[in-house]
């Protein structure tokens, strides 16, 4: 398997490059020097166990959270150095796909997909209409456009989320957890999507996320993180044969191994109120 630390093959051609980045949140070390190259017009998968920053790399690319060190760039530019007006023309060009869909409750479908149109753009509606409809249409959803949140199914709302993400014609779009609490039908429908979009779009998609089957079937290159660093990067079937520390655990889902069930605590005993047990966790 590669070698998770060296750069990818056509890292000249990579959409987002990370190097030396180090993060520490609420005195815990998230990223310690991680380095990482999104190549352009793939499918990137970032996996690892809950709690190992998937989703603070995200916010990272976006901006939203600056790391504490290193850089990370996009199409180029090092996002923790840019003045605030560059970072939003930035985040003009990427599409998020959010955890929970974050639809907007009291918007129609159509009114949550015009939403990025209203906000950042002067169009007339007619254009705004056909853009919509458009998007809707792409993933099938276009005789729903009158419908409520509270109407949609957990698949349907994730497609409106990601006509949503894609209303401003992006070239990255990042999706954070999008296979969570989906039926196998509206999964397999989410990943024929996500594939279709990548393919006809030309744009570079990054997925977060944990379910390494759904994840195989349409990554072409998967990095594993832990303990704040990159332990595992190729192609979903180099993963599952790598012997990095936790790797069969992970993709196996198996519940004993390197990989800790508890999140570091004080002593138990003391945190019950009775006096501290020698050794104990």
């Amino acid at each position: 398997m590669t070698d998770p630390r060296a750069p990818t093959p056509n890292s000249t051609d990579a959409i987002v490059q990370v190097r030396g980045v180090r993060t520490v949140l609420g005195g815990k070390p998230i990223f310690d020097n991680i380095d990482m190259d999104i190549p352009r017009g793939r499918i990137t998968a970032i996996m690892g166990p809950s709690g190992t920053g998937k989703t603070t790399l995200l916010r990272h690319i976006t901006g939203q959270l600056m790391p504490d060190a290193g850089e990370i760039r996009v199409d180029g530019q090092n996002v923790p150095a840019l003045s605030r007006d560059a970072l939003f023309a930035l985040r003009e060009r990427i599409g998020y796909l959010f955890q929970n869909s974050a639809l907007l409750t009291d918007f129609s479908v159509f009114e949550n997909v015009a939403f990025p149109l209203r906000q950042h753009l002067q169009l007339p509606e007619e254009l705004v209409r056909n853009i919509v409809l458009t998007k809707l249409q792409a993933v099938g959803l276009r005789g729903a456009a009158d419908l409520m949140p509270s109407e949609l199914s957990g698949g349907m709302a994730r497609r409106v989320a990601l006509a949503r993400a894609i209303i401003r014609d992006p070239t990255l779009i990042l999706y954070d957890e999008p296979f969570v609490g989906l039926d196998p039908i509206a999964l397999n429908q989410v990943l024929r999507l996500i594939r279709t979009l990548n393919e006809t779009l030309g744009i570079t998609s990054v997925l977060v996320a944990h379910e390494f089957a759904a994840v195989a079937r349409i990554a072409d290159l998967g990095y594993r993180i832990a303990g704040g660093k990159v332990v595992a990067r190729g192609t979903p079937a180099e993963l599952t044969r790598g012997d990095a520390p936790g790797t069969k655990k992970f993709f196996g889902g198996e519940a004993d191994g390197p990989v800790p069930f508890q999140y570091p605590s004080r002593d138990y005993a003391a945190d019950l109120g009775f006096p501290a047990t020698a050794g104990a966790a």
